[in-house]
């Protein structure tokens, strides 16, 4: 007989715990050694746990959805022969591993208190002919057809026995029914507004404990400019008519990489009291998900032909929505771009993501009326820019003179269509 147990891996030595976000073999599953287990996500990005061994998945001890503690068992696989006593035995002599280090700002009884989930109870199917003869307000009779609440199962305590509004929202707080119904009536004072409640995703806690942490510690300041971008907007045309498409966010990264090459000042992490400048630029990119945003790397930007940075991004961006960024799609990077343009989002100010020391924030362009030197005037395509500076690091004029090497780029972009660049 051979059995082994399953735990929770440890993947980067911040993991503390993890989400089982899906099974992919169910109990008495024969599996092969290499083959997809589960999928378990991460403060970042959602791992795919393989099997170590060939064998039978005889027991799941997680269901999907909840979170475990670096080392928790998870499941039981072993030999095609061995019962379900045998199992269950070598279950109960499992010793958790001692995880007082790696998860010594949690503890178990907090990871079930956050996966703990209120499932509604379903409504009963009744419908207003159930209240026929009963003395109840219309408001109130709605609520409980919406809610499936048995007139039976109503405290009345108007006047003369009427059931009220609030006669059925105690009923519907006892039997733990949910309280979302419309009032016939009209009258917007009784209608409830109860907090549809969602857990944050591991993804959403961390960012918002990280970006928390970056504005209180990081001194920013920030740094405003509008570029011209009719003259890259035409050579964009041209260079789709002749290449695969490219979005305008590609040629800011290929941009941009120029202008940090240019200025190496900019592209810097900072550890401790220690400044690290790079000779390339590993761009992130932030993408929203449904869980919250995550910042793929476009790594050594500035090498790539732009072909190359617009099939980066596109194969990124997919696999961020999917949940299956892995560990070489993300790292710290020297450099983040946030783009909120194409949501008609004139300018805003972006949180740096340490131990970066600078983002660039893009607004959407817009159609202005411009003058030259001679007062010649005309409209122009003006695109609004942000940078935001770990003032640690970077200082005004360094920042300055990164933007104006942006500039010129966006606004003499032939650099950045050739075939090499």
């Amino acid at each position: 007989m051979s059995l082994r147990y399953i735990t929770m891996p440890k993947w980067g030595i911040e993991m503390q715990q993890g989400t089982l976000t899906e099974w992919h073999v169910k109990e008495g599953e024969a599996v092969e050694k290499g083959q997809l287990i589960a999928l378990v996500e991460t403060d970042k990005i959602t791992n795919e746990m393989e099997a170590d061994a060939p064998g039978v998945l005889h027991k799941a001890l997680v269901p999907e959805g909840e979170v475990r503690i670096v080392g928790e068992l998870l499941a039981v696989m072993g030999d095609a022969d061995v019962n379900a006593a045998d199992v269950e035995a070598f279950i109960a002599a499992f010793e958790a591993p001692d995880t007082s280090m790696a998860g010594a700002n949690s503890s178990p009884s907090e990871d079930a208190a956050v996966t703990a989930k209120t499932e509604p109870k379903p409504a009963a199917a009744i419908s207003t002919t159930d209240f026929d003869g009963v003395n109840i307000s219309p408001a109130a009779k709605n609520l409980a057809v919406s809610l499936g609440i048995q007139p039976n199962t109503i405290v009345a305590t108007g006047r003369r026995g009427r059931i009220s509004l609030q006669d059925v929202e105690q009923a519907a707080a006892a039997q733990g029914l949910g309280r979302n119904a419309s009032v016939a009536d009209g009258s917007s004072a009784e209608v409830p507004n109860d907090p549809d409640v969602t857990t944050m995703s591991n993804l959403r806690k961390t960012a918002a404990k990280r970006l928390t942490e970056a504005k209180s510690t990081i001194p920013h300041f920030y740094l405003r400019i509008q570029a011209n971008i009719d003259e890259l907007l035409a050579s964009k045309k041209g260079y789709q008519e002749n290449n695969s498409k490219v979005s305008l966010n590609d040629i800011l990264i290929k941009a941009a990489a120029a202008a940090l090459t240019e200025n190496p000042d900019v592209n810097v992490q900072i550890h401790g009291d220690d400044i690290h400048k790079f000779p390339h630029a590993d761009i992130a990119v932030a993408v929203a998900t449904e869980k919250g945003l995550v910042t793929p790397l476009v790594k050594r930007a500035n090498l790539k032909p732009l072909s190359e940075v617009s099939s980066d991004v596109a194969s990124m961006a997919g696999r961020a929505r999917e949940g299956k960024l892995t560990h070489n799609d993300m790292g710290a990077g020297t450099f983040t771009i946030s783009n909120l343009g194409m949501f008609g989002v004139n300018q805003f100010d972006a949180i740096i993501n340490p131990p970066q020391c600078a983002i660039l924030a893009v607004g959407a362009s817009t159609r202005i009326w411009t003058e030259d030197d001679k007062k010649k005037g005309g409209f122009s395509t003006m695109l609004s820019l942000s940078l935001s500076c770990d003032h640690r690091a970077i200082d005004g004029a360094t920042g300055a003179a990164f933007l104006k090497s942006l500039k010129q780029h966006l606004e003499a972009p032939s650099s950045l269509f050739g075939a090499n660049t």
